[in-house]
């Protein structure tokens, strides 16, 4: 995801470079990274928008920034984050 145009549309960008414009949440597919302390984002719940590393992939235990706060969420609620990060 490239940019979010609306709580339900956004703009991507393909495995091929391609910005595709207005697509709806409803289209897209979750990606969990694969490696373990991977950076996750969450989008959906009351901690939507906070980034986390995911401690436990067979549950997506997700641990919220710096802080101690460890969370299990389900997979439709993070996605893989690859934006900086704030010590960047």
């Amino acid at each position: 995801i490239e940019d979010v145009l609306s709580p339900d549309t956004c703009v991507c960008r393909t495995d091929d470079g391609r910005l595709v414009e207005g697509l709806r949440a409803a289209s897209l597919e979750t990606v969990v990274p694969r490696g373990g302390s991977d950076r996750v984002m969450v989008v959906l719940g009351e901690h939507a928008g906070l980034v986390g590393r995911i401690l436990e992939r067979q549950r997506a235990l997700v641990q919220l920034g710096r802080d101690a706060q460890v969370l299990p969420l389900p997979y439709d609620a993070i996605c893989h984050y690859v934006g900086g990060a704030e010590d960047d």
